[in-house]
């Protein structure tokens, strides 16, 4: 599943951002871990040196009883000058310590969660214990043994995480918002350079994209114009060439069409009038004769259709609604069996001739791509003249599949035609059927 950009940008700052929190919250486990082992090393080396320079300190540093009385005061000594925070200390026998007193600790409020205390277990947060052996003349094997308390070094830890724990996430997700703001507003040209493309793409070439205030995205936007306009140069320079194309092609028809009603046509004419003689004649040439004049008369109906295909006379002579009137009537003499029906709506005599032609000329494929490629029973040609010219051509002979819709069946002279007079073709199946449909500007 593909994301936007966007998304995928502020997913990615999040997760480092997470990730940042993770690696902080670790190294505040790790530095917690440490600083608990360095006071737990300290405070029995300390205290370790205290015992050894002064022996009787011992009821003075740990509570006990003094070996003489002038040390009756023990209980008003400062622990803090000698044990660290959150650390109590042994003294005595290797195996049977006698003394024990621990640092002063505030303690937090509300104790760690129970997950928080599985994890510092399972990470080693509490240090082990330090033992310093001290030699003295009052006790033989004496040590003293700094241990950390661990639910002082849990409580601090997770005071500790929690508090970058805050910070962080809520930094985090500040940077993720400060972050999609930056980015809608920077990736906002982007837009813009997209819907340029998609114009491309649908071959809308005269539109041209803005100057962009990121250098980057403004030199893409300054090609993606120099790229139109290079398009739209050659789809006037292909459009123009192909006008002439047609209009060349049309005069040659002409030309073509004069020919042969001139020369062939009047051979034709004679031919058959000096048959239609000799068929008169009596003489036993008269058979033949009678048989050149059908075969005369069969040439000139073949003749006469040729022109009209060529050159149709009625849209010179008498406009477009009578030549696509004789079109119908001719393809229903051709094939009885289909129903033609024409549709005519709007000022149809106010088309040009030029656009006129091509109606014809549309219509005319339209027609025989419909009888060609299916077998319909009813054709309808409908023509409808407004701000645009409109042509469709619709026929019940069933959808058909067997190419790209609208890039086959003969109709390539159709697209060729339109584009180049500035409109639109489009062949699509419907419901029992195929629709063309042809718009062209006025």
């Amino acid at each position: 599943m593909m994301r936007g950009l966007l998304p995928q940008l502020v997913l990615r700052v999040l997760a480092a951002g997470l990730l940042t929190v993770v690696v902080a919250a670790g190294w505040v486990l790790w530095d917690t871990a440490s600083a608990a082992r360095a006071d737990v090393d300290t405070t029995s080396r300390r205290v370790a040196n205290a015992i050894a320079a002064r022996p009787d300190f011992i009821g003075l540093a740990f509570g006990g009883v003094a070996p003489s009385p002038v040390f009756r005061d023990w209980q008003k000594f400062p622990a803090w000058t000698l044990i660290a925070p959150g650390v109590c200390v042994e003294f005595g026998a290797k195996d049977e310590p006698s003394h024990r007193r621990c640092g002063p600790y505030l303690a937090a409020e509300g104790s760690p969660p129970g997950w928080f205390i599985w994890l510092a277990q399972r990470i080693g947060l509490v240090p082990a214990p330090s033992a310093v052996p001290v030699r003295m003349r009052y006790v033989t094997d004496a040590v003293v043994t700094a241990a950390a308390d661990p639910g002082v070094i849990v409580s601090r830890a997770w005071v500790r995480t929690g508090d970058l724990m805050r910070v962080a996430v809520g930094m985090a997700i500040g940077g993720c918002l400060l972050t999609c703001l930056l980015m809608v507003r920077l990736l906002a040209p982007f837009r813009s350079i997209l819907s340029g493309i998609e114009r491309l793409q649908r071959g809308e070439f005269a539109t041209r994209l803005p100057h962009l205030h990121v250098a980057e995205f403004d030199r893409l936007s300054g090609a993606l114009n120099d790229t139109a306009a290079t398009l739209q140069e050659a789809q006037a320079t292909r459009t123009e060439l192909t006008r002439r194309l047609f209009t060349v092609q049309e005069s040659e028809r002409r030309a073509l069409a004069r020919e042969l009603h001139d020369e062939f046509g009047q051979c034709l004419t004679a031919t058959r009038a000096m048959a239609a003689a000799i068929a008169q004649s009596g003489e036993s040439t008269a058979q033949d004769g009678a048989r050149i004049a059908e075969i005369s008369g069969q040439m000139m109906d073949s003749l006469r259709a040729e022109l009209s295909r060529l050159r149709p006379p009625d849209l010179d002579d008498l406009g477009l609604r009578p030549a696509l009137e004789r079109l119908l009537a001719d393809w229903r003499n051709r094939v009885p069996a289909v129903r033609f029906t024409l549709d005519l709506a709007g000022d149809i005599d106010a088309v040009p001739d030029e656009l006129a032609l091509s109606l014809y000329r549309i219509a005319q494929e339209c027609m025989t791509n419909a009888i060609r490629h299916g077998a319909p029973k009813n054709v309808a040609l409908r023509i409808e003249v407004a701000d645009a010219i409109t042509l469709t051509a619709t026929d019940d002979g069933s959808a058909r599949h067997d190419g790209p819709v609208g890039d086959g069946h003969g109709l390539l002279g159709i697209r060729e035609r339109v584009d180049a007079l500035g409109g639109s073709f489009n062949l699509a199946p419907v419901e029992g059927g195929m629709c063309a449909t042809a718009t062209l500007p006025r």
